[in-house]
């Protein structure tokens, strides 16, 4: 047993800046997204990239059904996308932002990075579920002006 507290641990990690992206899959209930800050490339061989979900969430459904998920990476100027996929699930659509690849994988339409990918593992982690997925495709909107959107100390970094 831990003397460390949720709030506490949750107050510590809110110091770790992230990236902020966008995960969309299609489950037997339709379209879902989530916004996440839980990602993380793991391996370049085999090519595998770490994502984590609440396990109540319908868009982790999804992703159990299909396996397969597109993720997007925000741009920082994407804040309004970011804040709708982390509503409740009654309360946002996926087709008012989204765009769809030719395999059927939707991402965030104008997002930094959109990759497709394939889950290969899953692992459960407490209230979450692992994902280890494989990329399928990548497409990049990156240029020099272009930034991320970042997540720190609970609130989206909007800062110059």
């Amino acid at each position: 047993m831990t003397g460390v507290t949720a709030d506490e641990f949750r107050k510590a990690m809110s110091h770790f800046a992230t990236g902020v992206a966008v995960v969309m899959a299609a489950g037997d209930e339709g379209e879902h997204g989530a916004t996440i800050s839980a990602l993380s490339s793991v391996s370049l061989d085999p090519l595998t990239l770490l994502v984590c979900l609440n396990r109540k969430s319908a868009t982790c459904r999804a992703i159990e059904k299909n396996g397969r998920f597109g993720l997007s990476i925000l741009r920082r100027d994407q804040v309004d996308i970011a804040r709708h996929f982390a509503m409740p699930a009654h309360a946002k659509t996926v087709h008012d932002h989204g765009i769809r690849h030719a395999d059927g994988t939707s991402f965030v339409r104008g997002a930094l990075v959109q990759i497709g990918l394939e889950v290969v593992e899953t692992l459960w982690g407490g209230t979450h579920e692992v994902f280890m997925a494989r990329p399928l495709h990548i497409a990049m909107n990156v240029r020099s002006e272009v930034e991320p959107l970042l997540y720190y100390r609970g609130t989206f970094d909007l800062t110059p």
